[in-house]
Formats: structure tokens, C-alpha cells, sequence
């Protein structure tokens, strides 16, 4: 009976440092290091229970053979304790802390009754005390891990995506002024030659209908060049960073209007309004994809933004008076609303659509400040 205890004592020590070793390692991969420690006291336990089998009745009796086998245990055991408790800072290690605590309390306090008493296996109810507190906090342990450390990675993974996003909102914005630096720098002064060659052949030429179509041409090149000085302007000048989130909306609404075709109604409780870059940037985009989408398919006259700021976070509602569409076939399908869905998310905003046929369209976005 003295023999399976013994045995089973050093069973629960092997079981007890592979947890915490792979715990330690599931956690962080440089606790790999401690790999050495832990097959050394693999060696030492197999060692323990070959002696154990071969020489039975030496285990049984030898005091000194007990307290030596234990010291050992403790020593490697250290090792763990020691990673253990510089690592408090993460959570799941505390309770692993505490609960090895307990453990190694409960340890030293059986082997000094065992030592003061001269007698193998008296302080065993100390090791029973010891594992039932350390059982009560690694249980702790694995609530901790499952339902808050899920939602950390949750949280760091949503990060990750704004950050995505966020980085992905600035290479557009220095591919177009790339691509605007490139079209004033390169072609535009290229169209500026050919017009000023053009001009000066009408000059030199005499025939008239060749001067005629010489004029023509460059009418045509001038006209080419204010087109494309307007674009180069659009895709240089970045109107998010300078301007607040009430000037762009009101610009955009400013373009619609000069169509002719729609009545715009833009309406604010704040003018001033002060948003970062990435909401200003998402907010605008839905109010060019709402604009776009109304125009090519709702077949509207009326078009309603209202922009308010609501506690700790500013809403824009989006309003036509188009057809309306049926939003179950047409939302999993219409890439636009899904994108306007998708950058709401991203900066943890709310996206509500409404839509009923012959009423029209209802765009509610949420964005935190």
C-alpha cells in the first residue's frame, strides 16, 4: 500500500509539471527553453519507479532515499515556478502562480512532518489540502483562458483589420497622388507641347482650311488639358485630411445638385464636427456609393442626408425617394452595400438599411467618435 502511494505521489509530480509545461508553452513559445528541465524530470521519474520495481522494499524504508527523491522534485520544480511567477503579468499565469503556490506550500509542509517525525508518508493529508486549492484555481484558469482570452484574440484580430484597413485607405491615397503627379508632370506637359506646336504651325501655314483644322486641333488639346488638369487636381488634392466631415459631405451633395435632375437637402446639428481621418474617409465613401446607387437605380427625385452627433458618437442618415428594392435578394448581392457594411464595422460603427418598394431607401450608419 506504502508502495502504490509512493507511486502514485510521483505520477500526480510527472502529471502536475507536464500542465504547467505545456500550459507555459501554449502560452508562449519561448517557454520552449524549459524543454531540457522537463525531460530531465521525465528521466528522473522513470528512474525513480525502475528502482521502485527492482529494489520495492528499499523504497518502502529508506527515509533517506524519500527525502532526497523529494528535494530533487522541488528543485526541478523551481525551474517552473521561477518562469512562472515573472511572467504575472499575463493573467492565465496568475492562476497558475497561485495554484502551484498552493502546491509547493502544501509539499514542504508534508516532507517537514515526514522529517520531524522521522516517519515516509505522514504529512500526506498536507498534500491533499494542497491539491484540492490548486485544482479550485487552475479550474479558474480554464475560465480565464476560454471565454476571456477568445475574446482578447477577437479583439487584437479586429484591431488588426482596422489597421488593415486603415493602411490600405493610405496606399490608395498614394497611388492617386501618384498617379495625379504623374499625369501633371509627365503628359500634361506633353499636351502643353503638342498644343504650342500646333499653334505655331497655324501661324506659319497660309492655306486656310489647314489652318482651320491645325486650330481645331489644338482647341481639342487645350480642352484635353483642362480636363486633365481638373483630374490631377481631384487626385493630388486631398480634400479628407484638409477639410471636416460637414464640408465633405456638402461638397458631394454640391456635385449631385449641379446634375439638375435631383433636389439635395443636407441637413446638421454641427457644423464642426472633428472626426479622424479614417472616419471622415468611410463616411465620405458612403455618401458617394449612397449617391451612386440612388441615381443609376433608384430612380429618385429627393435626395435627404442628415449628419448629427449623438453622445459619444456621430450618425448620418441617408434617405431617397426612389423604387426601393427587396433588401433581402438585393443586399447579399449589391457589392456597394456590402462595402458600406463592411468600413461601418471596421471602425466598430452600427449600419442599419431599410428599404420598402415605391418609398424608398434608409441608410442609418454609427460611428463612434
Amino acid at each position: 500500500m506504502q508502495l502504490l502511494v509512493d507511486g502514485l505521489q510521483m505520477l500526480s509530480a510527472l502529471l502536475f509539471c507536464s500542465f504547467i509545461y505545456h500550459a507555459m508553452v501554449f502560452q508562449d513559445v519561448k517557454y520552449e527553453k524549459l524543454k531540457k528541465t522537463y525531460h530531465a524530470f521525465i528521466g528522473f521519474i522513470g528512474i525513480y519507479f525502475l528502482i521502485m520495481f527492482i529494489f520495492p522494499h528499499f523504497v518502502r524504508v529508506s527515509f533517506e532515499f524519500f527525502v532526497i527523491t523529494r528535494l530533487i522534485i522541488y528543485l526541478i520544480a523551481i525551474l517552473f515556478y521561477y518562469h512562472l511567477g515573472k511572467g504575472l503579468k499575463i493573467v492565465f499565469f496568475r492562476y497558475l502562480f497561485i495554484g502551484t503556490t498552493f502546491l509547493f506550500v502544501s509539499g514542504i509542509l508534508a516532507l517537514w512532518d515526514s522529517i520531524t517525525n522521522a516517519s515516509i508518508y505522514t504529512g500526506f493529508h498536507y498534500l491533499c489540502y494542497g491539491y484540492f486549492f490548486e485544482n479550485i484555481c487552475f479550474i479558474g484558469a480554464f475560465i480565464y483562458k476560454y471565454f476571456i482570452v477568445d475574446k482578447e484574440k477577437q479583439e487584437v484580430e479586429h484591431r488588426y483589420e482596422v489597421q488593415l484597413f486603415t493602411t490600405k485607405i493610405e496606399m490608395q491615397q498614394q497611388t492617386m497622388e501618384y498617379i495625379g503627379k504623374e499625369i501633371h508632370d509627365n503628359i500634361g506637359q506633353k499636351l502643353t507641347l503638342a498644343s504650342l506646336y500646333t499653334q505655331q504651325l497655324g501661324h506659319e501655314n497660309k492655306a486656310p482650311n489647314i489652318t482651320d483644322n491645325i486650330y481645331n486641333i489644338s482647341a481639342l488639346i487645350n480642352e484635353s488639358l483642362d480636363e486633365m488638369r481638373e483630374l490631377s487636381k481631384s487626385l493630388t488634392d486631398n480634400s479628407i485630411e484638409k477639410n471636416n466631415i460637414y464640408k465633405l459631405i456638402e461638397n458631394e451633395s454640391e456635385r449631385v445638385r449641379k446634375l439638375n435632375s435631383y433636389k439635395v437637402k443636407f441637413i446638421s446639428n454641427n457644423k464642426n464636427i472633428d472626426l479622424n481621418y479614417q472616419s471622415k474617409a468611410v463616411l465620405t465613401r458612403i455618401v458617394q456609393e449612397f449617391f451612386q446607387n440612388s441615381i443609376k437605380h433608384a430612380d429618385c427625385q429627393n435626395l435627404t442626408l442628415v449628419l448629427t452627433t449623438v453622445k459619444n458618437s456621430v450618425e448620418l442618415v441617408l434617405v431617397d425617394d426612389g423604387k426601393g428594392f427587396d433588401k433581402d435578394k438585393t443586399y447579399s448581392n449589391g457589392i456597394g452595400l456590402r462595402n458600406m457594411k463592411k468600413r461601418t464595422e471596421m471602425l466598430n460603427g452600427e449600419f442599419k438599411l431599410e428599404s420598402k418598394l415605391a418609398i424608398g431607401t434608409k441608410i442609418t450608419v454609427t460611428i463612434p467618435f
